[in-house]
């Protein structure tokens, strides 16, 4: 199963207005919140790689543009419509090696990359396998992410407002005090996946993110 967790964490300060010989002093008072959820990723992307290498460019890029057509091809007749696959690579490196101290060239490699979108996890494995039998050795890459993440984002500093407020007023009644308007508030939030890379079997991974926001509050003394 594939997760991720998100943590949403809130500061707010808020000012105080105390009267003291007739005169109006302000203090801050300062409360945090943190909610953690977790979270299943929506969508998966898988990256392949088709490498060859040789003397004749045309040649290995022949090669490699056989493969990637035929295992694009098989692919894309597996994906649903708000699934896609896409070429994003294409890259020729010269390969050298040193001999008493010479450079000397000795072949060059043509790599070609290509990238599918899954919103289906399940098909990861099977997806795998069919580039693998059209000739891709090499999944280069697998990642996860939530597409959909500002929503999430949103809902869970709402969460952490309620908490941090509720602070504040606990904290301002024992004080004495009343809240009164919002002085600041600074928003972050941020959701990171970690990645998995396996050839034929595919592990589940958790990753982290992060909520963070920041606030103040007036606060006036009777």
């Amino acid at each position: 199963m594939f997760k991720k967790f998100a943590i949403a964490l809130i500061v707010f300060s808020f000012a105080s207005i105390a009267f003291c010989s007739n005169e109006v002093q302000e203090s801050i008072i300062n409360t945090e919140a943190t909610v953690n959820q977790e979270i299943m990723p929506d969508t998966a992307k898988i990256r392949f790689t088709v490498e060859n290498s040789g003397l004749n460019i045309a040649d290995l890029k022949d090669k490699n543009d056989k493969v990637v057509s035929s295992a694009m091809n098989a692919i894309k007749a597996t994906l649903a419509q708000n699934e896609q696959i896409k070429t994003i690579a294409f890259n020729v490196r010269n390969i050298y090696s040193q001999k008493d101290k010479i450079t000397v060239f000795q072949k060059y490699e043509v790599i070609n990359s290509f990238e599918v979108k899954l919103k289906d996890l399940d098909k990861i494995s099977k997806i795998i396998n069919l580039a693998m039998q059209h000739g891709v050795k090499n999944v280069s890459n697998v990642s996860f992410i939530v597409e959909n993440n500002e929503n999430i984002c949103n809902q869970m500093m709402g969460e952490a407002v309620k908490i941090a407020k509720n602070r504040a007023q606990y904290l301002s009644s024992a004080a004495g005090a009343n809240l009164d308007k919002i002085k600041t508030i600074n928003p972050y939030c941020s959701l990171s996946g970690q990645n998995v890379v396996q050839k034929s079997a595919l592990y589940s991974n958790r990753a982290m993110g992060a909520v963070q926001e920041t606030a103040s509050f007036d606060t006036i003394q009777p």
